[in-house]
């Protein structure tokens, strides 16, 4: 009973450092056209210790609701990206503030078809020791903690297409923020890297950005994927939400636009 009293105290007394221990990456995503051989991604360290840290790689399968399930194996068997990807460094140290660029380095293995093949970047931050006393004297529980990226190579002829297919409106009677709920079909050999804009066009030709989901990504194992917008305000005055689905790769091209009126 008292060993797990003491468990008790030591992980309460854990929890708020290890909410203020952060790790980042940018960009949020990299992808690697037909003509390139790498990428690079920057690793920031925001604790307040130095810390060691490794690139790892795992392997994620998107559903249609943007959520990831890990996977034992890569998705594609024609592509192992242990085996074809470089990391330059892959293990380094950072100070508290600093930051790492680390470049991705691609050997495409031969007769590789044309297409898109996917994985994920893990920047880990190892701790030696599992609990540290900082300097007030309480107790702090330190963890291996983590963040992943996804990282697309594309081979050869590759093409991809979007078309909103749905969308509702839905606004609660409890809570003043409304939200547009809109459904988007993909079709090609490679995935939608996109940004979802709602925007609200008055009769007089005003327009204002009502809400935007970034990272609005539809990977090459799902063709439809749900999303939901949050709304700053349904606008009084007379007129419709115009709705954007833009490629955040190719600056100015839009894969699809709906009008839609409230």
């Amino acid at each position: 009973m008292f060993r797990i009293f003491v468990t008790t105290i030591i992980m309460t007394l854990a929890i708020p450092n290890i909410a203020l221990a952060r790790i980042d990456i940018l960009p949020k995503k990299v992808v690697i056209q037909e003509r390139q051989k790498s990428g690079e991604f920057s690793i920031l360290n925001l604790y307040d210790v130095v810390g060691n840290f490794r690139i790892e790689i795992v392997s994620y399968k998107q559903d249609e609701n943007g959520v990831y399930q890990k996977l034992d194996t890569f998705l594609n068997p024609n592509f192992d990206p242990k085996k074809v990807i470089r990391f330059s460094p892959r293990q380094f140290t950072l100070e508290p503030g600093e930051r790492q660029k680390v470049r991705l380095l691609v050997r495409k293995p031969a007769n590789l078809d044309d297409g898109e093949y996917r994985f994920h970047v893990k920047a880990i931050r190892f701790v030696n020791d599992d609990l540290r006393r900082n300097n007030t004297g309480a107790v702090s529980l330190l963890m291996n903690m983590g963040v992943t990226i996804p990282v697309i190579v594309r081979h050869g002829k590759i093409y991809s297409d979007a078309k909103i297919q749905n969308t509702q409106l839905n606004i609660s009677e409890t809570d003043s923020k409304p939200e547009l709920e809109v459904n988007i079909s993909r079709e090609g050999n490679s995935s939608t890297i996109g940004k979802l804009d709602v925007i609200w066009q008055s009769q007089e030709g005003d327009e204002k950005s009502l809400g935007m989901v970034s990272n609005a990504n539809i990977f090459t194992e799902i063709n439809n994927r749900k999303f939901i917008v949050p709304l700053q305000e349904i606008p009084k005055n007379n007129g419709h939400f115009l709705v954007r689905y833009s490629d955040e790769v190719k600056e100015g091209k839009v894969f699809d636009e709906v009008v839609i009126k409230p």
